[in-house]
């Protein structure tokens, strides 16, 4: 553990905290590129701690994902840990950004814990979620989205002839194509998680509760449940009850919002979030070839995978 001075954790929630008597560092409960996690007990009261790496913007981050937090805790305060404060300056005891949330508790969502009751718990959680209306305008712009996949995946094909620069092209010619022609019907619009994958899922008796809102926006709900399919049935599932859950899912949705065209739009995202998963999402942060230089044959095996998936989920009809 990198942060281990009894003395700078105390001073950090006496700012903070009313009276605190004792501090206590229990453990890292998560590192990533962005951040590094630690689990505090403060007079017996639990608490995550979020220290962001200086080296990615870090106060840029905390303050999005502290802003995203408290939005979805409007739909669903049930499932989202609250922020009790943050620091968003480097002049602190650790001169890096810190986000401090009440500690969500709960086992990952790995196969073992899967079941019908934990995935309906889950939709009935997203639903909430994704009855959140907002009214301002799309700040996401598809074709250009498409447009800027194209040039940093084309930098890498030059590098790799893993498959080739026609083959990719053709590909997102073919998803640009798509969305163009079915253009209208990308006008729903809510907060999203925009990361869900099995391990920001936690589960306690029978509860959910959901983590790392760094990557929630106000965009399309499909797109979630495009990251659901890829990033949980399919992380704990084989094939056939990955796309049973899915279409369960779906048809839920098509219930719950009356939304005739989810398969429609949902055909767009698998496709495209396949792509942005053999790419290291999310670009905003890293550039590709960090990530390549740290293990080249893991990028390329992962790039192969979740590329040639992105295609067999999408065949443009002429």
């Amino acid at each position: 553990m990198n942060e281990t001075n009894y003395e700078k954790w105390f001073n950090l929630f006496s700012k903070h905290v009313n009276n605190p008597r004792s501090v206590e560092i229990l453990q890292e409960i998560d590192i990533g590129y962005l951040s590094t996690v630690y689990l505090v007990s403060v007079d017996g009261n639990y608490y995550a701690v979020k220290m962001y790496n200086e080296r990615y913007n870090g106060t840029k981050v905390l303050l999005t994902e502290q802003k995203h937090i408290m939005n979805a805790r409007i739909s669903i305060p049930e499932a989202v840990p609250q922020v009790i404060f943050y620091s968003s300056s480097t002049k602190n005891e650790f001169n890096r950004e810190i986000l401090v949330m009440e500690k969500a508790f709960g086992i990952h969502l790995t196969k073992d814990i899967f079941n019908e009751q934990v995935f309906e718990e889950l939709i009935n959680v997203l639903k909430k979620l994704h009855s959140s209306k907002v009214n301002s305008r799309p700040n996401i712009d598809e074709i250009e989205r498409i447009d800027n996949y194209r040039k940093l995946i084309l930098q890498f094909l030059k590098k790799e002839e893993i498959i080739s620069q026609e083959r990719f092209s053709n590909h997102l010619e073919a998803l640009r194509d798509y969305y163009l022609e079915k253009n209208k019907l990308f006008n729903q619009k809510t907060i999203i998680h925009g990361d869900l994958w099995w391990d920001n899922i936690l589960v306690d008796k029978g509860q959910i509760k959901i983590v790392d809102w760094l990557e929630s926006s106000e965009q399309d709900y499909c797109r979630d449940l495009a990251q659901l399919k890829i990033g949980i049935l399919n992380e704990l599932l084989d094939i056939n009850e990955s796309q049973r859950f899915f279409e369960k899912i779906l048809n839920a949705y098509t219930d719950k919002f009356e939304d005739e065209t989810i398969f429609e739009r949902v055909r767009y995202y698998l496709p495209l979030l396949y792509l942005e998963e053999a790419f290291y999402i999310p670009f905003k942060f890293f550039h590709w070839k960090t990530m390549y230089e740290e293990n080249a044959e893991t990028f390329r095996k992962r790039f192969i995978d979740y590329y040639k998936k992105s295609e067999l989920s999408f065949k443009f009809k002429q």
